[in-house]
């Protein structure tokens, strides 16, 4: 076996690992690519590539994502050998925690690496759009002077200094600005559309202008005014997925997370 930087001639055979409901891969392995921040990589075995996968590094922290075996070579101990890979290519020194969301088929996997678990994610959704919701009027277009109070947030609610993340989409960014303060963001262009904000006022009328034009719904399982408030306008859970770390346990604030990133981020 051997590892090697997944490039973008690779891009075109990722059609083969893509799991049912993960959607088109090369989207977020183009991203990673690009990013200086991401580091994607593929498991050889002579000239077939078997195993695919990415780490994410912020300041302090780290993200593990999209760790694909090949469906004719699962059950052999690959997708264990390309997590230890990742986990060994990042220097816990500086990135003191690792963390990744791990699927019912990953989860004995990371499990036997030493993972903890730290929360369940809830996934929800709906089978039809969801229409007549009002909208507050405190949700209003980003603007440049409000751009600390954010980041100040984000780390406040996820605990981590991912703002090279998070400063890519602020051009679709839409905050919950109370008296000139900023309680809540959401970023529909990050991953499924992040929503954090500091109470459930702020984070509930963020779902509801985030509903007008998405079906569906991941947050974690402790956050249950937002899954109350998605139920009630017919979203309904249809799996759970189980967000694992190991290294430092970071006093992050799942209530303050109404809707996540991705499985690539929290």
């Amino acid at each position: 076996m051997q590892i090697e930087p997944l490039e973008q001639p690779d891009l075109i055979h990722l059609k083969e690992f893509e799991p049912p409901d993960w959607g088109d891969l090369v989207p977020r392995f183009k991203y990673c690519i690009e990013s200086s921040f991401c580091h994607p990589v593929k498991m050889k075995v002579g000239n077939k590539t078997i195993a695919i996968g990415t780490t994410i590094l912020h300041r302090d922290s780290a993200w593990l994502a999209s760790i694909i075996v090949h469906p004719d070579h699962r059950n052999k101990g690959f997708g264990k050998a390309i997590t230890r890979q990742l986990i060994d290519s990042i220097n816990t020194n500086i990135h003191s925690t690792i963390s990744l969301d791990a699927t019912d088929l990953g989860f004995p996997v990371y499990n036997k690496l030493g993972f903890k678990l730290e929360t369940i994610y809830a996934h929800l959704k709906s089978e039809s759009n969801i229409t007549g919701l009002q909208l507050s009027k405190k949700i209003v277009p980003f603007e440049q002077k409000y751009l600390q109070q954010m980041l100040d947030l984000d780390v406040k609610i996820s605990a981590e200094y991912r703002q090279d993340t998070v400063c890519e989409h602020l051009d679709k960014c839409k905050l919950y600005v109370n008296r000139d303060r900023v309680e809540g963001f959401y970023l529909a262009t990050l991953g499924n559309g992040l929503i954090v904000a500091e109470n459930d006022t702020a984070g509930s009328e963020l779902i509801k202008f985030r509903l007008e034009n998405n079906y569906y719904a991941i947050l974690p399982s402790e956050n249950t005014t937002a899954i109350e408030l998605l139920v009630n306008n017919n979203l309904r859970q249809f799996r759970i997925s189980r967000r694992m770390f190991i290294g430092k346990k970071r006093e992050w604030r799942s209530d303050g997370i109404y809707n996540r990133i991705s499985g690539q981020l929290g």
